[in-house]
């Protein structure tokens, strides 16, 4: 059974830093990438490739494991290089050059790539996945990273309110008063939470007999 990926960020590359979960909880960080599969799939459920490109591009990693294992490494490089510039923003802080000048890299490596096609009487951006380069998965990542980093948007980014989550998202609420990664998850917990609190009556333990 494949493992369900929380896609709720508003933007890929956010999704994608948020692969590493309780990042914020020292000793117990849960990488989500564990395999060249799991990157596959995770792009898949994020909308980046479809399950026909998913299933070449797997066969193809199958025949070239060492090939998969070096883009899996790649992958994690990103993801972290991603989160250390993001949050920098959030902090209201330049990214660190080195920081941009591998993200600048990857950004090289993979618009490269990139081919006008024609599009409904007019042309697009746009590439194909190729199942000959196991690197493909991350080139609509480090495109929405470019995309967020150079857009009105980036002043938007937030980090979620819960301590033990911090999951990056874009807070496109229309008063910009987005406090969690996912209302359902984080905010249920934190007004549960709030509500104990209230209600929980004074001396109590909060245990049952």
């Amino acid at each position: 059974m494949s493992l369900q990926f929380q896609i709720l960020a508003g933007e890929a590359c956010l999704d994608f830093v948020n692969t590493l979960d309780n990042r914020a909880i020292p000793g117990h960080a849960l990488e989500l990438l564990e395999n060249y599969s799991a990157l596959t799939e995770w792009a898949l459920q994020a909308g980046l490739i479809s399950a026909r490109e998913r299933r070449a591009l797997l066969s193809f990693a199958n025949s070239h494991p060492a090939q998969a294992q070096l883009v899996l490494r790649s992958a994690v490089q990103l993801r972290e290089c991603l989160y250390r510039a993001f949050l920098r923003v959030v902090n209201d802080q330049p990214p660190a050059p080195a920081d941009l000048a591998l993200l600048g890299a990857y950004v090289a490596s993979s618009y490269s790539h990139l081919r006008l096609l024609p599009h409904d009487n007019i042309f697009r951006l746009d590439w194909s996945v190729c199942a000959q380069r196991l690197d493909s998965v991350l080139w609509p990542v480090v495109k929405s990273a470019a995309e967020l980093l150079t857009s009105e948007d980036l002043k938007r980014v937030r980090q979620c309110d819960v301590s033990t989550c911090r999951w990056f998202f874009v807070d496109r609420s229309k008063n910009h008063s987005r406090r969690w990664c996912d209302m359902k998850i984080c905010g249920n917990r934190v007004k549960a939470r709030k509500f104990y609190g209230r209600n929980r009556k004074p001396g109590s333990s909060g245990e049952k007999s």
